[in-house]
């Protein structure tokens, strides 16, 4: 197993396992237990010590007040508050399924992070795992809709960097215009077929006119597509980004 203290590095850069999202955690678990795990990322990162951890957990601002009753006043509206709460119970809900209780404090948060799997008490510190991570079906009970939600979470967190790397790759070109062959795109990527596949089904709603047939198009045969930039710069690169590579 890798873990969050065999891959630090001395720039204290904060390592978050991909897992972490990928596996579905940060869609299962409530606001207060994601900011929690990531502030536990940040100081096995950067301490070496339960000491020193919790003293870097006890300083940020985030954690204040965490896992005890939300109090009306921080938040603009009543509405914003039942929202809120609304989502809350949903979250324990979710945990009680399992047979787990919602963490009444930090301290039972984080008893709950290693009985998952997510946290690894090592003694005198705390250690996260990167490689493998836990998975979210492996602990608790879900519904076929969650399940399937999670599932779609998996591939798009799979898919995402891939897709990253076929936009910046074509924007380098300075075309809007292509004809590439489905072998000439996994060389490209570095990717193979099933993947090529479901980033291309990504790319189609950017395209001027979808591929026909492109899932049957034989590997060494041209590609034609025709790429509408600007649809990728709202939806995918954002205002800001949009704005270096225009």
């Amino acid at each position: 197993m890798q873990t969050i203290r065999d891959v630090r590095k001395s720039d204290n850069n904060v390592v978050i396992p991909t897992g972490y999202t990928a596996n579905g955690w940060s869609s299962v678990l409530s606001h207060e237990m994601n900011v929690l795990f990531q502030s536990l990322c940040l100081a096995v990162t950067k301490y070496d010590s339960k000491e020193e951890m919790t003293k870097a957990l006890d300083s940020i601002e985030g954690l204040k007040g965490a896992f005890s009753k939300p109090k009306k006043a921080l938040f603009k509206s009543e509405e914003d508050y039942k929202g809120y709460m609304n989502l809350l119970d949903r979250h324990k809900q979710f945990l009680e399924r399992s047979n787990f209780t919602y963490p009444k404090n930090r301290e039972e948060a984080i008893k709950l992070f290693e009985k998952w799997g997510l946290v690894l008490d090592k003694g005198d510190v705390w250690d996260i795992p990167v490689d493998p991570f836990p998975e979210v079906q492996d602990i608790f009970v879900l519904e076929e809709r969650e399940a399937f939600a999670l599932s779609h979470i998996k591939l798009e967190t799979l898919i995402h960097p891939i897709f990253s790397r076929l936009v910046m790759k074509l924007h380098e070109k300075e075309e809007n215009s292509f004809r590439l062959s489905k072998n000439e795109l996994k060389e490209m990527l570095n990717t193979n077929d099933a993947m090529l596949a479901e980033v291309l089904i990504k790319l189609t709603p950017y395209l001027e006119e979808p591929i026909d047939n492109m899932l049957d198009i034989p590997d060494d045969q041209k590609l034609e597509f025709t790429v509408v930039w600007e649809r990728i710069y709202e939806d995918f690169l954002g205002d800001k980004f949009a704005e270096t590579v225009q």
